[in-house]
């Protein structure tokens, strides 16, 4: 009975050592990283909004609003419309940026540090309204660079464009897009949303989410 006693004791502290051990290796899942995603809270420290390659001759027109004129949850959400598109390369964007922990060149101060590793998958989701959108439409897209050890090269990008029509008009509906396989040594990456070029109408931004897996 002794001999029994004393072979029980050490397996069962092998076999706690052997589960703490993997509990530790596992990587944790992140629901949402995003941060003021359904921009309930003043988006302008958390979100970038810009138009780029605008033209200063004839330049598009956009108007950005924080709103509460439709919302999805639960009272706000971003307001983008133009109502001419003269230039065929000028779009308007909102991002938001993360730099990841495990990187070596180190982050921006006050930036916000993700740890995700080699091979999550990342799910980034939007509801969107449109009114009247015509032309290219909006375009949900995530993607992400390399250090300086890389020149900053681009590491992936996905995006809705070519997969999922957002236009038209429409109340808020979820548009999803996925990565299967985060890749090793990113340095940072984003989210984003494009009022694409040539296209006009309004259109509503709410519920912004990436989930890492």
């Amino acid at each position: 009975m002794k001999a029994f006693t004393l072979l029980v004791v050490p397996l069962s502290l092998l076999l706690l050592l052997t589960a703490c051990k993997k509990q530790e290796t596992q990587p944790q899942s992140i629901a949402n990283a995003v941060v003021n995603g359904d921009f309930e809270a003043t988006p302008y420290q958390d979100w970038s909004s810009a138009v780029n390659r605008n033209s200063l001759v004839k330049p598009n027109s956009y108007s950005v609003d924080y709103t509460t004129e439709a919302a999805s949850s639960p009272s706000h959400s971003i307001k983008v419309s133009c109502n001419a598109a003269y230039n065929d390369s000028t779009y308007h964007l909102l991002q938001q940026n993360f730099y990841m922990a495990s990187s070596s060149s180190s982050p921006p101060a006050g930036a916000k540090v993700l740890s995700i590793p080699a091979g999550a998958k990342l799910t980034m989701k939007a509801k969107i309204k449109t009114v009247n959108i015509k032309g290219e439409g909006i375009n949900i897209a995530m993607g992400g660079y390399y250090g300086a050890d890389k020149k900053y090269a681009s590491a992936f990008y996905t995006e809705s464009r070519g997969k999922i029509s957002i236009n038209g008009t429409n109340d808020f509906t979820e548009y999803t897009i996925s990565f299967d396989s985060f890749p090793p040594n990113v340095y940072n990456m984003y989210v984003i949303i494009f009022f694409m070029p040539n296209t006009t109408g309004t259109a509503y931004y709410d519920d912004v989410s990436l989930a890492i897996n």
